[in-house]
């Protein structure tokens, strides 16, 4: 099966590039083919075309931006980061020849999504400076231009995608080796249950134990499979996105000729600010869904790192949240309140608080208002003493049953799989506040009388307080 589908998206606007960009598709199916096939003379033989190729398209690339003579800034970068995955992959091939542990599927996933997303950010900054020179432009310019057009959300997303993957592959790792343990495990104590019953009862013991720690490794590699999931459905919006940031370019360049001519039409220009308009809302609206996505799971799942603490008013972050979700629901007949006593101050991390009432307002929408098709409202009421602080979180939604409240906040569990869900909502939510914040959340819920969520957490975070 191949691996990498190659499409516009991918595509520079450099001939020759882009036609090595293609070979190395091939390259990298032809890989994934051998791999589903078992035979590893060709995994090996194809590894290596595979890292010589690279190298030479590489050198075309550094020779390209010589030739062009592209700004120094970006020229370092990028041959830094040739350099980088050359390392990686030559370390990798050289395990892989002497010790032949390294799992060819791993390296191939590695070399698929590292291209995919090179191609997107440097190599298609690359085509895009080129032209302009070409067009007149000096190299400086044609940098600073792309680098003052290209939203800061894509490398946030790009970068986060990477450390994404790592987290996943590490993951997929011990679920193999867990996996590989306990089936040695049972193959011996196969062999010993008719001789010695006593180390059978043993045996036993120890392996409910590691199938406890499979089922733990189980559900962490579920979640990396999402998350790998999540990466390749990620294409998609980062693909239109690009596609917009593209047309909003041409837009503009539109604009300035017309603006050039002595006589231009206001109903001329008010048609190219429209389209400009409806270009950038789709590029946003798709960067937005792809780095919520992303920075979810960052939190949750795959960067531990805390969140950094302040003091700060609590109904401003409630305010902040509400204020950012509005386009979700301004279109729906969904209304938000808030009481929230103003200049209530906390000190924590306000970043998890963010995270966690995002998560409940966008469940809501979805779940409990049937994506904002129901009208209702979700009211947030917050209150504080000396040490704690309370907020309460309800809609009169559609509520759940209780088979569905007993499993609430239990990891993958969703009522709308086919529908998208990936039953981590309210798992997440739940992460936030006992780990993240240090507090409770408690849910009660029926049918038709919507839902309520009790949140208590410290008025100050506990590394304040130790």
């Amino acid at each position: 099966m191949d691996t990498f589908r190659w499409n516009s998206v991918f595509e520079t606007g450099l001939d020759e590039i882009d036609n090595q960009h293609r070979r190395l598709v091939e390259l990298l199916n032809e890989l994934s083919r051998n791999i589903d096939s078992a035979r590893p003379e060709s995994i090996d033989r194809t590894l290596r075309e595979l890292a010589d190729y690279t190298v030479y398209h590489f050198a075309s690339e550094e020779r390209f931006m010589d030739l062009h003579h592209l700004a120094p800034e970006f020229c370092t970068r990028h041959r830094a980061t040739h350099a980088k995955f050359v390392a990686q992959v030559t370390e990798w091939i050289d395990e892989r020849k002497h010790e032949q542990h390294l799992e060819p599927r791993r390296l191939l996933d590695y070399l698929a999504n590292w291209l995919i997303f090179h191609i997107l950010g440097d190599d298609r900054a690359l085509g895009r400076q080129v032209a302009a020179i070409k067009r007149g432009i000096s190299a400086q310019e044609a940098f600073a231009s792309d680098r003052a057009s290209d939203d800061p959300r894509t490398e946030i997303l790009l970068g986060a995608l990477h450390r994404l993957y790592a987290g996943l592959m590490e993951r997929n790792d011990m679920l193999v080796a867990a996996q590989n343990s306990l089936a040695a495990l049972n193959a011996s104590l196969e062999e010993r249950v008719a001789q010695r019953t006593t180390e059978l009862a043993e045996a036993n013991r120890r392996l409910q134990e590691e199938q406890q720690a499979t089922l733990e490794a189980e559900k962490m590699a579920s979640l990396g499979r999402l998350v790998a999931g999540f990466a390749h459905e990620l294409n998609t919006p980062v693909g239109v996105a690009v596609g917009a940031a593209s047309q909003v370019r041409d837009i503009a360049v539109d604009l300035g000729r017309m603006l050039e001519r002595e006589e231009v039409s206001e109903d001329e220009i008010h048609e190219e600010l429209t389209l400009l308009d409806e270009a950038t809302t789709l590029a946003l609206s798709n960067l937005r869904r792809a780095a919520g996505m992303v920075q979810s799971f960052k939190r949750t799942a795959v960067d531990q790192a805390s969140e950094a603490e302040r003091e700060y008013d609590l109904d401003e972050v409630i305010d902040d949240v509400v204020k950012a979700l509005h386009s979700e629901f301004k279109r729906t007949p969904v209304r938000i309140e808030q009481q929230c006593r103003a200049g209530l101050r906390l000190y924590g991390p306000p970043g998890i608080l963010v995270q966690l009432l995002t998560n409940l307002m966008q469940n809501s929408r979805i779940h409990a208002f049937a994506d904002g098709s129901r009208a209702g409202t979700i009211r947030i009421e917050a209150e504080a003493d000396a040490s704690r602080v309370r907020i309460v979180y309800s809609d009169d939604g559609a509520g759940m049953d209780g088979a569905t409240l007993r499993r609430v906040f239990e990891p993958f569990f969703t009522t709308r799989r086919g529908s998208g869900g990936s039953g981590l909502g309210l798992y997440i939510a739940y992460n936030l506040v006992t780990r993240g914040l240090g507090g409770t959340i408690a849910c009660d819920s029926a049918p038709g009388r919507g839902t309520r969520f009790a949140i208590e957490f410290p008025r100050r975070s506990a590394a304040t307080t130790e």
